[in-house]
């Protein structure tokens, strides 16, 4: 990972700045797009962390950081879209979650993942090297019943578009695949005796959580290690799917 350069939406999340911290570890060049800046005055001050305030469901603004990351770097390494959240209405079911709702979930959850390829593929293609990747994050809900009608349906949507251009971008060497996570408690949350992990805990072959950090070990070992992973969702639950 020396070197590489890894663009990621979502940076400054709970999940995704334990990935960012992580990989600048690791020595790479990680650059972060977020509609949110971070607080961290360590992580401002690596010379290896770039930070393009973007939102990512705006073609604009991905085109902008696009031309950011190319005058500065010239290419890219890896690409890792983390960037979603479900909406509050849609825990009622489809009998509750509003249109507006329906509209911003896909948008978030499923077109920015697209725009986002579409946007950077070019730098990716250039990149001299024989390891390229883009990794989607998606969720358990898209293989199982969870609720969550729109987060499920956008979340089942980047399967269809990862196999949709496995072939097309395979053609330049890129490896594409998707991450399916189950609940994910933050680094900084109190799970024990909460009611919303004690209710999810039920589903669990072991009764332990993914945590960030088990992310970050297996985005890592996608991007450096198991280079022969290629079109295949990786599913990071403690088999709460099952």
């Amino acid at each position: 990972m020396e070197d590489s350069v890894v663009v990621i939406t979502g940076g400054h999340g709970g999940i995704g700045r334990v990935v960012v911290e992580y990989l600048l570890g690791k020595g790479a060049k990680v650059v972060v797009l977020d509609v949110n800046d971070t607080t961290s005055s360590k992580l401002k001050l690596n010379k290896n962390y770039t930070f393009i305030k973007t939102d990512v469901t705006n073609i604009k603004e991905l085109q902008n950081a696009h031309e950011i990351i190319k005058d500065k770097f010239n290419h890219i390494n890896h690409l890792i879209s983390m960037a979603g959240i479900n909406m509050k209405s849609e825990i009622n079911g489809i009998k509750g979650i509003t249109f507006e709702d329906i509209d911003k979930s896909i948008k978030l959850n499923l077109n920015a993942h697209i725009y986002l390829v579409k946007t950077m593929l070019d730098l990716i293609e250039i990149t001299n090297s024989d390891n390229k990747s883009i990794i989607m994050i998606s969720s358990i809900n898209a293989i199982t019943r969870y609720g969550l009608p729109a987060y499920s349906a956008a979340k089942s949507g980047i399967y269809g578009f990862m196999k949709s251009i496995l072939n097309e971008v395979g053609k330049s060497n890129i490896r594409v695949n998707t991450i399916s996570l189950g609940t994910v408690p933050h680094m900084d949350q109190d799970i024990e005796g909460d009611e919303y992990f004690e209710n999810y805990k039920n589903h669990l072959a072991i009764k332990s959580f993914v945590r960030p950090t088990d992310v970050a070990d297996t985005i890592y070992s996608m991007l450096g290690l198991s280079k022969c992973i290629n079109g295949q969702n990786i599913v990071l639950d403690m088999g709460q799917s099952v």
